[in-house]
């Protein structure tokens, strides 16, 4: 989290607004399409490789990984190459922002290693090595891109939007790298490897819809102001959103954490511990989710001044989206509760309906208020989305992740 706020900071003072916001811009495009070359296989391979490692199946685990680079592996590459010739028409018509198509460009080039990446590091999760996904997944990219960018400032080098764009591909690929060596060290296993497409697809397809959803609900407003406002006011949200999220970080970590626990806990009809362990973790959480709050209230403008004064006026924007996150936190990892324990086409259907409303308030907001439209929508979306999934989870698994409901 330190890293990557430093390097924020570091480019909303060396490119500004503008240069962060085509830069993000590029990278919430990519988030959408990542989820589309994975195809909702990275829960599968969380669930299915928790389970096998918990019943010693190794040639399981081999299996599901080797279905899972050859899927989505091809996938994304077809795929990269058809929007690194669309770049050019996305920069310009869709986005109307030229600066755009380099780092759209770029970025398209290293999808597939990304999508390795995100491959690899499902399967630690999976096979309980948890702070070694997270820290491949959350940490190392951004590490090594903040490592370049502190280099080229040291040698007084330009440092331009696509030099940037660069240093983030390099950052990226050094991930997969990494993730891949270390999977392959843990993981040893030479029996011959089967293709088992039909039993992942068939679980894949439900969470792959739920997956896109999720995706879009967090990247539809960025993806909207780029086409809607200037690339200066999406710098502005863009750090906003960057800091408000912080908080999810501490979700993020516990649903890699809890997910894997869920599966095996409630396969074995343990109901009861399930629920004690998911609400203790969800308390914790909900502490964890009200100090940023309170701290953002106060020493908003302070924190936003730090990127440069331009940015004390998205001080309101924190605020709405920091709410939201607090919403988010404080009902814990329900969605992880619906996949691990089956019902992931309950959850893809809640996440699905709430996309369409996020597409729809995301449209009219933006049109009408703006930014402020943006934090709105994005607040009300998360809000709404994550206390059903408390309400219907609780209905279908018996299992509440709050302990008042």
């Amino acid at each position: 989290m330190g890293i990557g706020l430093l390097v924020s900071v570091f480019l909303g003072r060396t490119i500004g607004a503008e240069g962060l916001g085509i830069i993000n811009l590029s990278n919430r495009v990519i988030n959408i399409l990542l989820v589309v070359g994975l195809l909702g296989m990275r829960q599968v391979i969380v669930k299915e490789v928790a389970i096998a490692h918990n019943k010693k199946d190794y040639i399981h685990i081999g299996n599901v990984m080797h279905t899972a680079y050859w899927i989505n592996g091809g996938i994304t590459l077809a795929l990269s190459i058809l929007l690194i010739i669309l770049s050019p028409w996305m920069a310009n018509t869709i986005f109307k922002e030229p600066k755009l198509q380099y780092p759209l460009m770029v970025a398209f080039l290293v999808m597939t290693p990304q999508v390795f990446s995100r491959i690899f590091s499902s399967g630690l999760v999976g096979y309980r090595k948890i702070w070694q996904s997270n820290l491949v997944e959350q940490t190392l990219s951004i590490v090594i891109t903040g490592v370049l960018l502190g280099i080229l400032w040291l040698l007084k080098r330009e440092i331009t939007i696509n030099i940037v764009a660069i240093c983030y591909a390099i950052g990226r690929v050094g991930v997969t790298i990494s993730v891949g060596f270390y999977w392959k060290s843990l993981f040893r296993l030479k029996n011959k490897r089967t293709i088992i497409t039909k039993q992942l697809v068939a679980t894949s397809l439900p969470l792959f819809a739920s997956t896109v959803s999720a995706i879009i609900i967090s990247n539809a407003d960025t993806v909207f102001l780029g086409s809607m406002v200037t690339s200066q006011d999406v710098g502005l949200y863009s750090v906003a959103v960057k800091i408000a999220f912080l908080t999810s970080f501490f979700l993020q970590v516990t649903n890699a954490s809890v997910g894997p626990k869920i599966a095996a806990l409630f396969e074995s009809g343990k109901i009861e511990e399930t629920e004690r362990m998911i609400q203790r973790v969800t308390l914790a959480l909900l502490i964890l989710g009200t100090i940023p709050l309170l701290f953002f209230g106060v020493f908003g403008k302070q924190i936003l001044n730090l990127w440069g004064k331009e940015f004390i006026n998205a001080y309101s924007i924190l605020i709405i989206l920091a709410f939201g996150q607090l919403v988010n936190i404080s009902t814990g990892a329900v969605s992880q509760l619906l996949i691990m324990t089956g019902f992931h086409n309950v959850n893809t259907r809640i996440t699905v309906i709430f996309m369409l409303i996020n597409l729809i308030l995301n449209y009219l907001l933006i049109k009408h208020y703006g930014l402020t439209g943006a934090a709105i929508a994005n607040t009300a979306t998360v809000s709404g989305m994550n206390l059903t999934r408390v309400i219907i989870a609780k209905n279908k698994t018996g299992i509440s992740t709050l302990f008042f409901i």
